[in-house]
């Protein structure tokens, strides 16, 4: 009888321990499975359609130029004396429109035109500075030294001869502001060009006057 017993306590534990091994709350979670292949990527969709940029248009062509913004006078008397006693001399011509951005940027031009003696019995136009030899031996050339203003001066080319009787008896300034494309060095104590394609203090009068189309 109580080998009996001992049987049954004996069953009793084993059976508690095999309740308790299955337990879901005691039980360990398993080791996570491999992951599976990466599926293959969709095509991508078209993008959308923006407004297209139109074709660039033909550039035209360069306008002729024109004298709107060229300042020019008329012929102006010489103020020489007309027998020069000393070894130069000048004298002045107001250019109300000779602005400090046209001398700093622009080109200023001056003519000159012959007396009919003694030397010609033509008319004759010559840019300035010039420098005449022979019998007369002078040197015609202007400045600008502010604004609103320009010097015509004359300088015997003997050290130490008077001028005499002063070659050029008229003058006339062209004045081509910096926006008009120019291109060379300055001349004679006067302003040239600044830069770019044309230099207009290569080109004679004539080639001014009818490039700018004035009379």
């Amino acid at each position: 009888m109580k080998t009996r017993k001992i049987r049954i306590l004996i069953h009793l534990a084993v059976l508690g321990l095999l309740i308790v091994s299955c337990s879901s709350e005691d039980g360990a979670t398993g080791p996570a499975g491999p992951s599976g292949p990466q599926g293959e990527q969709g095509t991508a969709g078209a993008d959308g359609t923006d407004g297209a940029d139109g074709a660039d248009g033909e550039q035209g062509d360069q306008g002729e130029t024109g004298t709107a913004n060229v300042i020019y006078s008329g012929w102006i008397d010489s103020e020489f004396a007309n027998d020069i006693v000393t070894t130069s001399a000048s004298f002045s011509i107001d250019v109300p429109l000779l602005t400090d951005d046209i001398i700093n940027q622009g080109v200023v031009l001056v003519f000159g035109r012959s007396n009919p003696a003694p030397v010609t019995n033509d008319t004759d136009v010559f840019a300035l500075p010039i420098v005449f030899g022979a019998s007369l031996q002078q040197s015609h050339y202007f400045r600008v030294e502010q604004a609103e203003q320009l010097d015509i001066v004359v300088v015997a080319n003997e050290e130490g001869e008077s001028v005499g009787t002063p070659f050029l008896g008229e003058y006339r300034y062209i004045i081509i502001p910096g926006g008009n494309p120019a291109g060379g060095p300055g001349a004679g104590g006067g302003l040239g060009s600044k830069g770019g394609a044309v230099d207009y203090t290569k080109m004679s009068y004539e080639e001014i006057t009818d490039h700018f189309g004035i009379k």
